[in-house]
């Protein structure tokens, strides 16, 4: 099978699915898998160029493991990676695996580099690679036919510039028919990133009347209801068009399922009128409605977010019969502050601007930790706000909620205390809270990038609610 791209990824072997066998027949002695099944290769194109190669292999029904290896001819960039092995994390799909494993490489290519990947020269050699990375990619889910949404479509409304329902649902073989996002600046890293079918700019002219699809997402404008917001609702007179034509649509568009993902106050604001409101409008449309409020570091990222899903499954559709659609569970935080932050990144914040108050936590937890607060800068007096207030990523679990538009001392992302000295993070860190591949851009400007991962959905959580939707989208009724 060949795998053709401008990129020159290099033809792999088709693997053929694995029954459950002794685990002697897939590793040697050392538990390693000496010839997997599945290879891909960039080779070096100029002098210097960054070699990468990912293995991956089927060890079961449904269980796949990849790992990656790298060099340059250059020596700053020495040789390193791994084959598969019994250590491996395994997953329901190759296209996972090797996502994984290709990313874990991008991100180790960066830290071994050090300061030296931020020069001009490194730099593009680095963007080259998660080019190939990226193609790489679509090029394995084009031949997996083990992805679970492999053959479902996708309409995705306000999807912002992080695509955090777009990247999750690609990642398991969705086609993304169209996506509509107002803002250009976010509209264009989408289209980069995620690669849809169609795109419109505005969700106030889109008609619906003949769209249809098996999945519908939306990000519901929060403004109007999450904590920082007017709290007026739908009421809100900046945002009442927006969400007049978010509702038309939500008639007008034919969809098997609908996920809306929005501000946990969105539930119980006033009542809970406006959630009611949606709910009877989906049920009227011939809807089972459920609804569950989720957090973000349950499926893998290093921030507290929590946020509401509405699902609505048609009725048509072979859901439990008690259940219904069965919500992911939420598992043990995993990720880390101190795990996606970038090596040599200067502080932002003086050191004579903060003030430590709580003994720095001595072993990794799954909750955040305020160390300290920071002073304004037009009064140099410590305020306990949100954007003022100091988190120690060091041995502990999870940060703060990722904003769009918070303020303070480090806005959208809040303060943390890196070897001795404060800053916010980056956008790439940024990007990492919310579980964006390695591969993907962000935009050039760190206050837009900044605002798109503080609008978006977290990519794991997405996939994993996509997740538990094949079994019902794909049976035969």
């Amino acid at each position: 099978m060949k795998a053709a791209t401008t990129q020159k990824i290099t033809s792999f072997k088709k693997s053929s699915i694995a029954s459950a066998l002794p685990a002697s027949v897939y590793f040697n002695a050392r538990g390693v898998v000496e010839n997997p099944k599945f290879v891909m290769v960039r080779p070096a194109g100029t002098k210097g160029e960054i070699i990468i190669t990912v293995r991956a292999h089927c060890i079961g029904i449904g269980l796949w493991i990849a790992a990656a290896t790298w060099e340059s001819q250059s020596g700053h960039l020495p040789f390193d990676g791994t084959f598969p092995h019994k250590g491996s994390k395994v997953f329901k799909s190759r296209s996972e695996a090797v996502e994984y494993a290709l990313n874990v490489a991008l991100r180790q290519i960066k830290q071994q580099l050090g300061k030296l990947a931020k020069t001009p020269a490194w730099s593009k050699k680095i963007e080259a690679a998660a080019a190939w990375v990226a193609d790489a990619i679509v090029q394995t889910r084009l031949h997996d036919e083990s992805l679970p949404l492999r053959g479902c479509t996708v309409i995705d409304l306000c999807a912002g510039g992080l695509g955090g329902f777009g990247l999750g649902l690609t990642s398991l073989g969705a086609d993304l028919l169209l996506a509509c996002e107002k803002d250009d600046e976010a509209r264009s890293t989408y289209m980069h990133n995620v690669k849809p079918r169609k795109v419109h700019a505005d969700l106030c002219t889109l008609d619906g009347t003949k769209l249809t699809c098996d999945i519908l997402t939306l990000g519901l404008l929060c403004q109007a209801f999450s904590t920082a917001g007017k709290r007026k609702g739908f009421a809100d007179p900046v945002l009442a068009e927006v969400y007049r034509h978010t509702k038309r649509l939500l008639r007008e568009i034919m969809a098997r399922v609908v996920i809306i993902e929005c501000a946990r106050q969105f539930l119980t604001q006033e009542g809970g009128k406006d959630a009611a409101e949606v709910r009877e409008l989906l049920m009227q449309r011939g809807y089972r409605v459920q609804h569950r409020t989720l957090n973000a570091a349950g499926f893998g990222v290093a921030q507290r977010r929590e946020r509401s899903f509405i699902v609505a499954t048609r009725l048509d559709l072979p859901v439990d019969d008690i259940l219904g659609y069965v919500f992911p569970e939420e598992q043990e935080p995993t990720e880390a502050v101190e795990d996606i932050l970038e090596p040599d990144v200067e502080p932002t914040i003086a050191d004579d601007q903060f003030v430590l108050h709580t003994e720095l936590p001595s072993q990794r937890r799954s909750a955040s930790a305020e160390v300290g607060l920071l002073k304004t800068v037009a009064t140099q007096q410590l305020r306990d706000a949100q954007g003022y207030r100091l988190y120690c990523p060091k041995r502990l679990g999870l940060g703060a909620t990722l904003t769009a538009s918070g303020g303070g001392r480090a806005a959208c992302t809040g303060a943390y205390l890196i070897n001795g000295h404060a800053r916010g993070l980056t956008p790439r860190e940024a990007a990492r809270m919310q579980g964006m591949p390695e591969w993907a851009k962000h935009h050039a400007l760190p206050s837009h990038a900044l605002k798109h991962a503080g609008n978006a959905v977290a990519v794991p959580l997405a996939r994993e609610l996509g997740r538990q939707l094949a079994a019902i989208l794909t049976a035969r009724t």
